[in-house]
């Protein structure tokens, strides 16, 4: 069952009033960080610079240029290192940019909780931005009709322009303002209190502080604070020309139960079919404009209001338009035939000249065979050598005789004696 993140709401068209962009602050705190603190199905994180997704997981960091993107009946909560909070919707992708206060949103729907005092903050859209100071509000992008709706839920100067910042207006709370194709097409006022009962992108965070003890954040307790008094402050929104679930809420889809198709280049999703709701679910009815908008085009009677308006995935079907009366055309008077000229006779036909007989075919010359090549003679085996004769052995030389031995000395005479 998909998800009920937004309700069928009570709106009602409202006065355009124009108002000059008031000059951009300075951020104070830039957005370094954040965390997943939640999610529900199908959530994928899309780390910088790079088209490769992978599933998300609870407690994943994130830095400036990542990004989430969501399949259907899915859900996730970011909470910033400045302590602010964006819940993301069903088929989304959502990022938040290096060193500034920006986030952009390519398809699907965000919820934004900024504590005041951070600065200003931008969420943008490709066709249409809002600056926001502080507190709460919610935008959705339809990437097939290319079509942004931005709802206020506090009274903190919510500020709406289109892409070329051509025209601008600043939301109260209950007021959301639709645009169409870079134009606005219309503001309407919408009930905050059915609001918070039926939509399921508001569940948990007790923004009406129905039980004042039982949040311990500081920085979602400030913005509390001010969505609860948004509500106690707001009229009911009943009276004259109140229509139900007008057709622009309506967000197109995937089919499919995947993640959102991410283009890097572009941020931007294929989707192929619908599922009826205001932001997400439900079914919607026709209340939109074939022409932008404009103080003499709106009355402060046109309201929207639905009742019993909790609404399930069944609702994935667009409304049956009302079949238009046919108009009958008038007769018109038939001109008289003209009259229709004789034929004539058909010529007769010229004698068709007899064909030549066809030339015989000469007889093809029969292919000389060719001459078969001789084989060539095997060469003679080569005589084997001969064996070279062994050397004959040198004779031994004959042993040299021994020389004979001298003849010893004959003893010399001894000499006579003296007389």
């Amino acid at each position: 069952m998909s998800a009920k993140l937004f309700p069928l709401l009570a709106i009602g068209l409202s006065g355009l009033i124009v108002l000059p962009l008031s000059h951009q602050a300075n951020a104070l705190t830039p957005l370094t960080r954040a965390e997943i603190q939640n999610l529900r199905n199908l959530v994928q994180l899309i780390p910088k610079n790079t088209k490769n997704k992978r599933p998300a997981r609870k407690l994943d960091a994130m830095i400036p240029g990542d990004g989430l993107a969501t399949g259907r009946a899915s859900l996730a909560d970011l909470r910033f290192n400045d302590g602010s909070l964006a819940r993301i919707g069903e088929q989304a992708i959502f990022r938040f940019l290096p060193k500034t206060r920006n986030f952009r949103l390519s398809n699907g729907t965000v919820l934004l909780l900024i504590p005041p005092g951070r600065g200003q903050t931008r969420i943008q859209t490709p066709s249409a931005a809002a600056a926001i100071r502080g507190s709460a509000l919610f935008v959705r992008y339809d990437q097939q009709t290319d079509t942004t709706i931005v709802g206020a839920l506090t009274n903190s100067g919510i500020e709406v322009s289109n892409e070329t910042a051509s025209q601008n207006q600043v939301l109260k709370a209950g007021q959301l303002m639709v645009i169409v194709e870079g134009k606005f097409q219309g503001l309407y006022n919408f009930d905050l209190r059915n609001f918070y009962e039926t939509s399921d992108l508001v569940q948990g965070l007790d923004l009406t502080r129905q039980n004042i003890s039982s949040t311990t954040d500081p920085a979602i307790a400030s913005v509390q604070a001010e969505t609860a008094a948004a509500v106690a402050a707001q009229s009911p929104v009943t009276g004259k020309g109140v229509i139900e679930n007008p057709s622009f809420l309506q967000l197109s889809t995937s089919s499919s139960n995947s993640a959102s198709t991410y283009n890097s280049s572009t941020d931007s999703i294929k989707n192929n079919s619908s599922v009826g709701s205001f932001v997400e679910t439900g079914q919607v009815l026709s209340n939109t404009t074939s022409k932008p908008i404009n103080d003499a085009d709106i009355s402060n009677d046109n309201k929207v209001n639905t009742q019993n308006n909790k609404v399930d995935s069944d609702f994935s079907k667009t409304p049956t338009p009302e079949p238009t009366p046919t108009l009958e055309p008038e007769p018109q008077p038939q001109p008289k035939p003209l009259p229709q000229p004789a034929p004539e006779p058909a010529p007769a036909p010229e004698p068709q000249p007899e064909p030549e007989p066809a030339p015989e075919p000469e007889p093809k010359p029969q292919p000389e065979p060719e001459p078969q090549p001789e084989p060539e003679p095997e060469p003679a085996p080569e005589p084997e050598p001969e064996p070279e004769p062994e050397p004959e052995p040198a004779p031994e030389p004959a042993p040299e005789p021994e020389p004979e031995p001298e003849p010893e000395p004959a003893p010399a005479p001894a000499p006579a004696p003296a007389p």
